[in-house]
């Protein structure tokens, strides 16, 4: 029979028939369904583990902060982190987020969405990769890790007590180590083009040890960071002007936020190259032990 035949199966399909209709509101019905199925449950445990990537200069608590949030993610109420030592290898742990911490992927669900049920019932399950943070060990062991693809974040702790005095060993470390990362992350960002773009690493300035008498305020943190890196940033500019003198002008992307005239800031990098840092104070030990550690664990949130 042809298909130009009036009893053809292709001339009963546009047909005003009954079955011809209820076929087409089938499909119109079932294709949504299948699609959250398969985009929303069957994938939503094959994906990787979202990370967050830990750094910091030794002794600035690091360490005390992945074991506090190891221990609040069996219980949320628990507020003292256990004994650590000082780390010499990376270490990845599994850690969950407590369920009454609102995740930032909420607002793009259904309430109905299984997945976001489970969340609010158990909460979510993240990885953390604590990271070396002796000078010699930050570009292999820290630093590395930023190209992984799961990173969603990093969260840099900063010891807030030892930033009184910009004249100090430990400010100027924290100053450089903080900068070393940011420029990792920019060249991240202006790295050539691959098949898949590559998604913003957020950064949180965890200003630790609020605590103590000689912390500065977190407000302050920021500006004494800002201060540091733009110490950093023109001294190791002028090193690059230096070396490109026999040959050609550096590329500015080699240089933290450009090789504008501007003075750092972490307002100018975001406008500049669309990387966020946010500074946050707290504390992991001491009479304060877990102040502030909510707030940190809302900005982890925010990625997942």
């Amino acid at each position: 029979m042809a298909w130009t035949d009036q009893d053809s199966w292709l001339t009963s399909l546009f047909s005003p028939s009954w079955w011809t209709i209820l076929l087409a509101l089938t499909v119109c019905v079932a294709l949504p369904i299948l699609d959250h199925v398969f985009n929303y449950t069957s994938k939503a445990g094959k994906g990787a583990t979202p990370t967050i990537l830990l750094l910091g200069p030794s002794g600035s608590g690091k360490t005390s902060l992945i074991s506090l949030l190891q221990r609040r993610s069996a219980d949320p109420h628990v507020d003292q982190a256990a004994s650590t030592r000082t780390s010499q290898v990376p270490a990845t742990v599994s850690l969950v987020l407590p369920a009454s911490v609102p995740l930032g992927s909420n607002k793009y669900r259904s309430d109905h969405d299984t997945s976001l049920q489970n969340a609010e019932k158990n909460g979510v399950k993240y990885e953390m990769i604590d990271t070396p943070g002796h000078g010699k060990l930050r570009l292999e062991h820290a630093l590395a890790h930023i190209q992984k693809p799961a990173v969603r974040g990093i969260i840099f702790v900063a010891d807030s007590s030892a930033l009184d005095s910009s004249s100090s060993a430990v400010s100027q470390d924290t100053g450089s180590f903080l900068h070393d990362t940011l420029l990792a992350l920019q060249k991240r960002k202006t790295a050539k083009a691959t098949s898949k773009a590559r998604a913003d690493i957020p950064v949180l300035v965890a200003a630790n040890k609020q605590d103590l008498f000689t912390a500065l305020p977190q407000g302050a943190v920021r500006d004494r960071l800002q201060t540091e890196i733009e110490r950093v940033r023109v001294s190791r500019s002028k090193g690059l002007t230096t070396v490109g003198k026999e040959d050609e002008e550096p590329d500015e992307h080699d240089t933290l936020a450009g090789g504008g005239d501007n003075k750092f800031s972490f307002q100018l990098l975001q406008d500049e190259y669309g990387i966020r840092v946010d500074v946050l104070g707290g504390a992991v030990r001491g009479e304060e032990a877990g102040k502030g550690v909510r707030k940190w664990e809302q900005w982890i949130g925010g990625l997942l």
